[in-house]
């Protein structure tokens, strides 16, 4: 039975980070939406400017397999989900809560007014400079179906790290290329469900630590960050904030991540309807593991592999009274 959104829910949106990429995202969107072709170009010409290279064609032309360049996959998470939230704005959907998910978090704070949609750009391809430049490579791997304490062993035993915990039994883990590599063998032989995500660096561990001094300097060129509005959920601390440090946006991508606890935080707000603004419908998927069976909020992607952004954006639009 399909539950009716009315004006006792609570609008939240969701922001995700790396591994939500991929080549083609909100391309739907970017072909039928005005206020999100418009919003991407906008990306799109500064990222020409001060790189040199096109976002739009990184993302809808080029057919290259991998898709893990991070000067690209940083700066491009966050546009296409600035890009989408301008284009619910302008239907008049505007978000109670904000909260992002590692990355996220740049463009959780874009539309909570800590800087601006072109600050959050641009930090993000100065945080990507500063891990490509310093940091060493790695990667990241979604591990599902798995009891923590085997987890516990397994992370120990190939010297790896727990970055998220994602909803019960789904982890990911983070560390060298060669370590993964070895565990895949193993988590094979255990016919324990794993994912290797499409990222080249390993986010959420002490391993990224290289590039903090590199980004820390640049932000130290940031006048100020303003207070977010009201309603602004840290997806690292999991409590609304009112104020964010210089050091804010290197920890949400380098300390580990609870999505639960997250979800437990905005539970208590009443019930909600999540919309999930990042490019693969991640985060709507691990705010449904993650309810209570006896709660009433509901979650929505938009933006999906599959490009079914018109349809999912006119089920939302039938899920919001006016």
């Amino acid at each position: 039975m399909t539950k009716v959104i009315t004006k006792d829910y609570q609008l939240v949106f969701l922001f995700s980070g790396q591994g939500s990429h991929y080549r083609g995202m909100g391309e739907k969107l970017y072909k039928t939406n005005p206020v999100f072709t418009s919003t991407l170009e906008k990306s799109d010409s500064y990222m020409q400017k001060v790189l040199g290279r096109s976002l739009i064609e990184e993302l809808y032309h080029k057919k290259d397999v991998d898709f893990d360049d991070l000067l690209i996959t940083h700066p491009a998470i966050v546009a296409v989900e600035l890009a989408l939230c301008f284009a619910l704005r302008a239907e008049g959907i505007v978000p109670d809560y904000v909260s992002g998910n590692s990355l996220g978090e740049f463009a959780a704070a874009a539309i909570s007014g800590v800087w601006s949609a072109e600050k959050a750009l641009e930090a993000a391809l100065m945080q990507a400079k500063s891990i490509v430049g310093n940091s060493e490579m790695g990667g990241m791997l979604a591990v599902i179906n798995i009891a923590s304490d085997v987890l516990k062993r397994l992370s120990k035993s190939y010297s790896l790290y727990i970055a998220s915990n994602n909803f019960p039994g789904h982890y990911t883990l983070s560390g060298a290329t060669a370590y993964l590599d070895a565990l895949e063998v193993e988590l094979k032989s255990l016919e324990i469900p794993y994912m290797r995500l499409p990222v080249a660096y390993p986010f959420h561990s002490p391993l990224l630590k290289a590039g903090k001094v590199e980004f820390q300097q640049y932000m130290s060129t940031i006048e100020s960050l303003d207070q977010p509005k009201k309603g602004f959920i840290s997806g690292l601390y999991a409590i609304e904030l009112n104020q964010l440090s210089s050091d804010y946006f290197w920890e949400v991508v380098s300390q580990p991540a609870d999505f639960g606890h997250v979800v437990a935080a905005l539970e208590k707000k009443a019930p909600c309807l999540y919309v999930d603004l990042g490019p693969s419908g991640t985060s709507a998927t691990f705010m449904k593991y993650n309810l209570e069976e006896r709660s009433n909020s509901v979650a929505h992607p938009i933006m999906t592999p599959f490009k079914q952004e018109d349809k999912q954006l006119q089920k939302l639009f039938q899920l919001i009274e006016s």
